[in-house]
């Protein structure tokens, strides 16, 4: 067991990365608390669900193939199912128990001749949307695919019919606009070629309730951005062009070097922010700030004149080195800082507030307010409590800057807290946080159900069978998904 060095033997995250290769489907039993009469849907994760093929380890935590798991809250009971996505990358390695595929810090076993052109696969291992009919497994190196909702069976690759080409790719942070109900998204590509090689580009996409893709565009970029994550106001879409950049590209392509490799936060190069037109997805005013990068996003609005964005705010890419190396003891996955900026489209201003001290990761808050002005955001923190080798505690922060944080007991490791709404009326908080919690004593995962007006109050605590390895994101919906459903279209 990895543990944190001295007598008390606390452990460390990292054995809640090893592989969890089964694939259960069961009522889960071992319930302590009540469960909430007034919470009913199907609460989805979505993250690498291992680490190693054989023996080998993969060469970054985002190279995992993705493992979706569902908890439907039904009837006063609550069911657990865990199925990987079936990408080519995960039923080649599955079958020859090796790495058959590069990559965004995974090389091919072989040398340059394994290596040579081949691209990194798109593992499905990040996130998820249910939208216009249809669950997605989200990774910005690819397109969606497609899964069912009950079953949790892959239908394969999907391209909304045709309308994301080939080499179009989709990010894992599209957003669900709350006026229209439109899911807006958006990818890195190429809009040409000129004398300078290829003209990069962020494609844009709008897809409407029913499912259909029926607005597309490009918005022309200097250069090639690491752009993971953007906020979304009412009438904006902001981006976020950051301090971490990819280096000379031609050692990935050429199979020496992989992405990760080539990623580097240069503190010479200035923020960009690009404010967005939602309706025509024309660029309304760009802002250039100090030097960094956000890679999460929680809600932005409008006040005014100006555009206020929350967000995961960091000044180094130092994780890097922790992502490539996961079983590493000695390594630390943490956070940034909470930060708020306030944009001025009619000036050009922009200034830029810390809202809260402790290090913080994977803000969320409740769909009901995304793009107008909320008062409630949930994190997971880093809290400095002897035990802090992952995200191990919860943080309600309150829109003026003051916090409650709810540190968990060492040796146990949090991940991001996502809001369920109670099925009764109330206010912006009136629901629950649904937090998946390792346990690094017993080597199980649990999940917990904590008041979102008081997250202090834990009502629930729901212990599954064996570990869920720390996962990226999920979502909650209030369906209730016919656990023994298959699609028209069998699995693949």
């Amino acid at each position: 067991m990895n543990a944190i060095p001295g007598d008390n033997q606390i452990p460390t995250c990292h054995r809640g990365l090893e592989n969890l290769d089964e694939e259960h489907d069961y009522w889960i039993d071992e319930v302590d608390g009540d469960l909430p009469k007034d919470l009913q849907g199907t609460f989805f994760r979505n993250g690498p669900g291992r680490q190693r093929i054989g023996e080998m380890p993969y060469g970054h935590w985002f190279d995992g193939d993705g493992m979706i798991c569902a908890f439907t809250f039904d009837s006063g009971r609550v069911h657990f199912k865990n199925r990987y996505v079936r990408t080519p990358k995960y039923l080649a390695e599955t079958a020859q128990q090796a790495i058959c595929y590069r990559g965004f810090g995974t090389q091919i076993p072989g040398g340059l001749r394994k290596n040579l052109l081949k691209m990194p696969a798109n593992p499905a291992n990040t996130s998820l949307i249910h939208h216009g009919g249809h669950l997605l497994a989200l990774n910005e190196g690819g397109r969606p695919w497609a899964v069912d909702p009950g079953s949790l069976n892959t239908l394969g690759e999907f391209s909304y019919d045709g309308g994301l080409t080939p080499g179009q790719v989709f990010s894992a942070h599209g957003k669900i606009h709350n006026r229209t109900g439109d899911y807006i998204n958006f990818g890195a590509g190429v809009s040409g070629f000129g004398l300078k090689g290829p003209k990069p580009c962020l494609n844009l996409y709008r897809i409407n309730p029913k499912g259909s893709l029926f607005q597309k565009a490009q918005l022309p970029l200097d250069s090639f951005p690491f752009c993971h994550d953007f906020a979304m106001s009412d009438r904006y879409a902001i981006f976020f062009l950051g301090s971490i950049v990819f280096g000379n590209m031609l050692p990935v392509v050429l199979g020496t070097k992989t992405i990760s490799d080539q990623v580097n936060f240069d503190p010479s190069i200035a923020m960009r922010i690009l404010v967005l037109d939602l309706e025509t997805f024309e660029l309304v005013r760009s802002f250039e700030t100090d030097p960094g990068a956000m890679i999460h996003f929680g809600n932005a609005f409008e006040a005014g004149d100006e555009v206020i964005v929350d967000g995961m705010f960091q000044d180094n890419f130092a994780a890097n080195d922790t992502l490539k190396d996961v079983f590493n003891p000695d390594g630390r996955f943490g956070g940034g800082h909470y930060y708020r900026y306030f944009l001025n489209l009619k000036t050009g201003a922009s200034r830029a507030e810390k809202v809260v001290d402790t290090e913080s990761e994977f803000p969320t808050f409740n769909p009901s307010v995304a793009g107008v002005r909320h008062r409630y955001t949930y994190t997971a923190c880093s809290i400095d409590n002897g035990a802090d080798s992952f995200f191990n505690g919860i943080a309600k922060v309150d829109f003026d800057g003051s916090a409650d944080t709810l540190a968990l007991p060492q040796g146990y490791y949090g991940s991001e807290p996502v809001f369920a709404p109670s099925t009764q009326v109330g206010g912006e908080d009136h629901g629950y946080l649904l937090e998946v919690v390792y346990n690094g004593f017993d080597h199980v995962s649990e999940l917990q159900i904590h008041r979102a007006e008081n997250i202090n109050d834990c009502v629930c605590r729901l212990r599954l069978r064996h570990h869920v390895p720390h996962q990226f994101h999920g979502l909650f919906s209030n369906t209730v998904f016919d656990r023994g459903s298959r699609s028209e279209l069998e699995a693949i």
